[in-house]
């Protein structure tokens, strides 16, 4: 299976490479979505134009959302060309959408649910700094001061954060991944009708081990990208490194993301062929012969 996984990521990054035209339109449509959230985020309410200003924004982070989604989508599925993926995107866009509303129901559940969680498994501060600065000071056999316990590792809070990096991180976004591919591919009836087959293979191993590596392009290494400071003498030799990490970061989250889904929708159509029953040759013609009586 590993074998497998590479090579359509192999194959989905190669082919990437080779559709500029396609490639530029997604990376249009994902430039605007964060432009979209920037303004919206630094946008102050101070007069009645930056509220104008962040009411459009608002209204245009979930819009740009979903259509780079559904081009992406389009991209996966099979289409190639520049204006090809622009307009299936569009036509696609109320379907996303659609499929898409019980995800974000989900979300906001897990998150609900998960917050009354970290109530109950959250450690307390006042312990762990009792724990690592007790009141009075030990002492070993030599008379030497002993260094202060280890606080004790609390499993219930990794388990939480596990299970929190699992459900958002990994479980909700391969849901809606394979939601958008088949309503994108197959229309919003078919992927209404056959949504327990693709929540099947969205939990399926191969598509849990092909999403775990394609995070590994598109969220692993711009996080470490972003948050890595690289020090500097000159203020304007810093800005330049801060720029191109952001631009590197932009490259791998839109690349790995288009990569990931694209072998995604490959592996997910091949399963689908594999899966239907093989078509049985046609009977072959009966010849009836004649019986000649003699006489």
């Amino acid at each position: 299976m590993t074998k497998n996984v590479l090579s359509a990521l192999f194959n989905a990054a190669r082919g990437l490479l080779r559709s500029v035209g396609a490639l530029l339109v997604l990376a249009v449509l994902y430039a605007a979505l964060i432009v979209a959230a920037v303004v919206f985020v630094t946008t102050r309410e101070a007069s009645l134009f930056q509220i104008a200003v962040t009411a459009a924004a608002a209204a245009a982070v979930p819009v740009l959302f979903f259509l780079a989604a559904s081009a992406c989508a389009a991209y996966a599925v099979g289409e190639s060309r520049a204006f090809g993926v622009l307009g299936r995107a569009l036509r696609g866009f109320l379907k996303v959408l659609i499929v898409s509303i019980p995800v974000v129901a989900l979300a906001v559940g897990t998150v609900w649910g998960l917050n009354k969680l970290e109530s109950r498994v959250k450690h307390d501060p006042r312990e762990e700094a009792s724990a690592e600065f007790p009141g009075h000071t030990q002492t070993d056999e030599a008379g030497e001061e002993a260094p202060p316990p280890k606080p004790p590792v609390r499993w219930a809070y990794v388990f939480y954060s596990a299970l929190r990096l699992f459900l958002l991180g990994v479980l909700l976004p391969l849901v809606a991944i394979h939601l958008w591919i088949v309503a994108v591919r197959d229309g919003l009836k078919a992927s209404l009708l056959r949504v327990h087959r693709t929540l099947a293979r969205a939990v399926s191993a191969r598509s849990v081990f092909t999403y775990a590596v394609g995070m590994i392009v598109f969220a692993l290494l711009p996080y470490f990208l972003i948050i890595k400071r690289t020090p500097s003498n000159t203020g304007w030799l810093e800005l330049s490194f801060l720029s191109t990490r952001l631009f590197v970061s932009f490259a791998l989250t839109l690349f790995g993301f288009v990569t990931t889904m694209t072998a995604l929708a490959r592996d997910g159509r091949d399963g689908e062929t594999a899966s239907m029953p093989a078509p049985q040759p046609a009977p072959a013609p009966r010849v009836e012969q004649t019986a000649t009586v003699a006489s």
